[in-house]
């Protein structure tokens, strides 16, 4: 009982300071985010895990590796990438994705898809906007 005590104790004196700190990568969030998503022809979202055996979360990450890779070349970062080069990792992206259903079994679509990009800003106001970008088909 009395190390339970101290440790109460040392952990109200200590308060909230790292690694100490419940939840610190959520003390504050950006005014811009963006998420990604596969669609069909019509524009509904694909069930990429059913579809492709993996999530939309890694589907970000998968295309945003791919575009680094592409920027760093000419020795830009991301946010600088063009609209070419965009299309070029996601359509990369897309092929990967198609092999990797393919390779789960999967009954991955023969028609085109589209890599979607969504984007949400919070404004000053605390409005919320949001905007949905196609990155590349195939």
């Amino acid at each position: 009982m009395v190390r339970l005590v101290g440790l109460v104790v040392a952990l109200l004196l200590i308060g909230e300071q790292f690694p100490f700190s419940y939840f610190p990568m959520y003390s504050s969030f950006d005014p811009t985010t963006d998420y990604y998503y596969v669609a069909d022809e019509a524009g509904e979202p694909y069930a990429c895990v059913q579809i492709f055996g993996t999530s939309t979360a890694n589907v970000k990450k998968m295309y945003r590796a791919r575009l680094r890779e592409m920027v760093a070349l000419r020795d830009a970062v991301e946010d600088e990438a063009t609209l070419r080069e965009r299309r070029t990792a996601g359509e990369a992206t897309i092929a990967y994705l198609r092999g990797l259903g393919a390779n789960a079994g999967a009954a991955v679509p023969a028609e085109s898809v589209t890599l979607m990009r969504v984007i949400l800003e919070r404004s000053d106001t605390g409005e919320i906007t949001k905007r949905e970008l196609p990155v590349a088909s195939g």
